[in-house]
C-alpha cells in the first residue's frame, strides 16, 4: 500500500516541494542559531528548534528521493538530483550545527 503511494507522480512532486519551503523555512531559523542567536540566554532552545525543523526537512526530502527513485525503477523517470542535493545540504547543516560552526 504504502509501496503504491510512493509510486505516484504527484506524491513525490508534493514531498519535494514540502521539503523545499521547509528548507525555506530552515533558512529564515539560521540566524538563531548564529552568532548572535548562540549569545542569547535562551540559546538552548532556539538551537533544539532549528534541530526539530532541520530534522523535519531532512524527512522530507529523504522521503521524496525516495518515492522519486521508486518511481524511477519502474519507469525509467530522471535521477531527483535536486531531492539528493536538498538530502546533502540537510546533512552538512546537521555537521555544522553539532559540531559548533555554525556559531562562529
Amino acid at each position: 500500500m504504502i509501496k503504491q503511494f510512493l509510486q505516484k507522480p504527484l506524491t513525490g512532486s508534493v514531498l519535494t516541494v514540502a521539503a523545499g519551503l521547509s528548507f525555506f523555512f530552515t533558512c529564515m531559523l539560521l540566524p538563531l542559531v548564529g552568532r548572535a542567536g548562540s549569545s542569547v540566554p535562551y540559546a538552548g532552545k532556539n538551537q533544539a528548534t532549528f534541530l526539530g525543523v532541520l530534522g523535519t526537512t531532512l524527512l522530507l526530502a529523504v522521503l521524496a528521493t525516495w518515492a522519486k527513485f521508486m518511481r524511477r525503477s519502474e519507469d525509467q523517470s530522471p535521477l531527483p538530483l535536486w531531492s539528493i542535493g536538498l538530502c546533502m545540504i540537510c546533512v552538512l547543516l546537521f555537521a555544522l550545527q553539532l559540531t559548533g560552526l555554525l556559531a562562529i
